[in-house]
């Protein structure tokens, strides 16, 4: 593989399979997960190569990814390929590339509400989109997927803020405030938001059933009943072994459920969903990502519980305690609620609270934050 920015020779001794290719990149939180961000023009053309690039940037299959930039998490072994031509209508375009770590290969067929976020912050920061005074408003456009966001970022006097104050659950510092919105004009991947038409359906692994709500909106998920596993869907990490092993099966056996490919070890998104806490309104969840429970929740996975919260005799409907009519929207960019509900998820650490535009939502928004952490070269080896 060749670099289109060259490579560094180690020494008149070394073989070329030693050389190193130079590949500019940023890293950028978004959320709860990490991101590296590379743009289209500084990388081979072909996918196959940029898989093979990608594979040893991360250091994957090392489950520790030591020879690599990953983190040995699914939250942080992702990377974003944008289209860096710029925009003057405020679009950006890019692929989301979920990294394995226990593999060598990766995965284009999923989102990530995320590393999406970090990218809307990513392209004011780079001036893919130029900055507005006030509030900028930044499309991105999974090209893969077909999934558009709207990312919400504020820019008082046309100034892209390189920290900020806003905190969010699963996240020890803050960021930057960005709002990100979901649509339902292009939420579903795969053609049908209920692929089944039912709002449970039944999965069967192992001898057992389990049911399900089965959905594709912000990505196919696969929303289980916590009580056939006898859970409640509020257990702590540890309580959910079981389920974690079990997950791998979950997915690919709800997948053929769903019509949809079932090799893909990120998609459909698997988790349980029943009553909130004590006291508390909306819904507890717990969400498996790549082989592990996710220390929070993918916002894709959020979009998936909003949407099946409208549909009546689902998972999450019949779980759901309660709406609130408020988002409380912080006023760090305009409104995303337009005068609709609050729908709680309630995880690990903390609660996700999403806003949703009807009972029935065509439009899901969250409270996100971001940084732009480094940028710089990736030093990959040419092996």
């Amino acid at each position: 593989m060749t670099s289109p920015t060259g490579t560094v020779q180690l020494g008149e001794s070394d073989s070329p399979r030693t050389s190193v290719i130079q590949v500019p990149a940023a890293l950028v939180r978004g959320g709860t997960s990490k991101c590296w961000i590379f743009r289209q023009s500084d990388l081979p053309a072909d996918t196959a190569d940029i898989e093979r690039l990608l594979i040893r940037t991360f250091g994957s299959p090392d489950l520790r990814q030591i020879d690599g930039v990953g983190g040995a998490s699914s939250t942080t072994s992702k990377a974003i390929i944008v289209d860096d031509l710029g925009s003057t209508d405020g679009v950006v375009n890019y692929r989301f590339a979920q990294v394995a770590i226990d593999t060598p290969s990766v995965e284009w067929d999923s989102n990530c509400g995320n590393c999406a976020t970090g990218l809307g912050l990513y392209a004011l920061h780079a001036r893919l989109v130029p900055p507005a005074d006030g509030v900028s408003r930044v499309t991105i456009v999974n090209t893969v997927t077909g999934l558009s966001l709207v990312c919400e970022v504020p820019t008082p006097g046309g100034e892209v803020p390189t920290y900020g104050s806003r905190q969010i659950p699963g996240q020890y510092y803050p960021g930057v405030p960005v709002d990100i919105i979901f649509e339902s004009s292009s939420w579903t991947s795969f053609e049908t938001e209920m692929p089944t038409g039912h709002a449970v359906d039944e999965v069967t692994v192992q001898g057992r059933t389990f049911h399900a709500t089965l959905i594709d909106a912000g990505a196919p998920a696969a929303i289980f009943d916590p009580r056939d596993f006898g859970f409640t869907g509020s257990e702590d990490a540890e309580e959910l072994e079981e389920l974690v092993a079990l997950a791998p099966e979950l997915r690919a056996a709800a997948a053929k459920v769903m019509g949809i490919p079932s090799h893909l070890t990120s998609i459909p998104k698997v988790g349980i969903v029943g009553p909130p806490p004590a006291g508390e309104t909306g819904v507890s969840a717990r969400m498996i990502s790549m082989g592990a429970l996710h220390p929070a929740i993918g916002l894709t996975s959020a979009v998936a519980i909003a949407a099946a919260s409208g549909r009546a005799g689902s998972i999450v409907a019949n779980a759901a305690v309660g709406n609130s009519g408020d988002a409380g929207h912080s006023g760090d960019a305009e409104s995303t609620n337009d005068g609709g509900d609050t729908l709680a998820i309630h995880l690990l650490n903390g609660a996700t609270r999403t806003a949703l535009d009807a009972p029935v939502p065509s439009k899901v928004a969250f409270q996100r934050s971001a940084r732009v952490i480094s940028e710089g070269t990736v030093l990959v080896p040419g092996d």
